[in-house]
């Protein structure tokens, strides 16, 4: 049982407090390739073991997003200090002020949440 909606709409609960017994799930999205990330994604595992170049990711317009929505983006293969991978802004767009930021450490990761106009900032 649960609730169930159609894609493009948003589930607005306002509560003090939210309890959950048991865990929560997310939908991953593990890519090996260049990706423009889609504002229904939440974890994005790039699997740069996988691949044999730098990858490109491509958030969304920041205006297309909700206030607060996040994205979680780490890379799962391991072997960014080979293969970077680069997190770039739609048009003018900005993360904590820059049009993008790099990944280059084995194992790396990146939070980062969104104020639903133009910028994105690093958790």
């Amino acid at each position: 049982n649960g609730i169930f909606m159609d894609p493009g709409y948003i589930f607005q609960l306002r509560a003090y407090q939210m309890r959950f017994f048991g865990g929560i799930a997310y939908v991953r999205q593990v890519v090996a390739d260049d990706y423009t990330i889609l504002k229904t994604d939440y974890l994005i595992g790039v699997a740069t073991n996988l691949t044999n170049s730098a990858l490109t990711l491509t958030l969304p317009g920041a205006a297309t997003c909700v206030n607060g929505q996040t994205f979680m983006i780490k890379d799962e293969g391991g072997v960014a200090h080979t293969y970077p991978v680069t997190i770039v802004c739609s048009g003018s767009d900005l993360i904590d002020g820059q049009n993008k930021v790099v990944l280059e450490s084995p194992y790396s990761a990146i939070q980062l949440y969104c104020n639903g106009t133009s910028k994105y900032f690093i958790c």
